[in-house]
């Protein structure tokens, strides 16, 4: 019952399989410091639309006004370290032969040449070529090494889409995705093909901190892996749950949760044997970000 409850309240936000005619100009929405801290410059690769049109865009991206929610779950380590593809990379593990799950949700309301979208981060955190010191790397910034790998990219924009696909390599696939903002919970439901991926409840209070934070996601584009970086900041929300830690059975909606669906993605997600309860959430209503190329 409380799934359903879920799903009645949460605005799902079909696919958006218009691309426009051309890009916005915007550039008037992102011009603080943040923003002007990261200059932009033409891409030096082109993007190929179906008709066969090429679009070229500036870079970094910026993002404004983003609402973000984010869970850290523990899953079983050997079934995360399968989605890797390079022995070069090996998930964070945790105690108890556990490795990390992120499921990051992002509403962005305001994107520099672009209409805004919906989607949905799945990611592991991994160390490449680093020491396997369980849970540190994601959480001392600069850790050498430290970054994520995405298995997952649920979104709705096909623009976007094919952006991610041939800009960085990444697992990018039309879906609905609702993300809904009230009471105690931010809740983030995705489907396909009218059946239910998940549905994520993330806590909308905790320990507010300014955050920065710069990151690198490593990608396979080409047959070859890439790394890129990525730049947030924003007034977070934070909860820790390290009785998650030692208590991996544990059931509890107050600290937010992860309900798996029976769609195909939904059954790959079963098979990381992840802990419903997030050991880590995050919330903002307003974040900025800037995306940036493969190095």
């Amino acid at each position: 019952m409380l799934l359903l409850i879920i799903l009645s309240e949460t605005k799902i936000m079909l696919p958006l399989t218009e691309i426009p005619d051309s890009l916005m100009s915007n550039q008037y929405l992102f011009e603080d410091a943040f923003f002007k801290s990261y200059p932009l410059r033409p891409a030096p690769q082109d993007l190929t639309l179906p008709d066969g049109r090429c679009r070229n865009y500036q870079f970094p991206t910026y993002f404004d006004k983003v609402q973000f929610s984010a869970g850290v779950f523990l899953c079983d380590y050997e079934q995360a370290a399968k989605h890797i593809p390079s022995s070069d990379i090996t998930p964070v593990s945790a105690l108890g032969h556990r490795a990390m799950l992120i499921v990051a949700s992002y509403q962005y309301r305001n994107i520099h040449q672009m209409n805004g979208y919906n989607e949905v981060l799945v990611m592991i955190p991994v160390v490449h070529k680093g020491l396997r010191i369980p849970l540190l790397p994601p959480l001392i910034p600069g850790y050498p090494g430290a970054g994520y790998f995405i298995i997952a990219l649920p979104m709705t924009s096909l623009e976007n889409m094919l952006r991610g696909q041939q800009f960085w390599g990444l697992p990018k696939a039309l879906h609905e995705v609702g993300i809904e903002a009230g009471g105690r919970h931010c809740v983030t439901s995705i489907k396909s093909e009218s059946e239910l991926d998940f549905v994520m409840r993330i806590p909308m209070q905790g320990k507010t901190k300014k955050t920065s934070k710069k990151s690198r996601v490593f990608s396979i584009k080409d047959n070859k892996q890439i790394q890129f970086a990525t730049h947030f900041e924003g007034d977070c929300q934070n909860t820790t749950n390290w009785s998650v830690l030692f208590r991996p059975n544990k059931i509890s909606s107050n600290l937010g949760c992860l309900e798996l669906g029976g769609s195909p993605l939904a059954e790959t997600l079963k098979a990381l044997k992840i802990n419903p309860v997030p050991f880590q959430t995050t919330y903002c209503n307003d974040l900025k970000s800037c995306l940036f190329l493969p190095d």
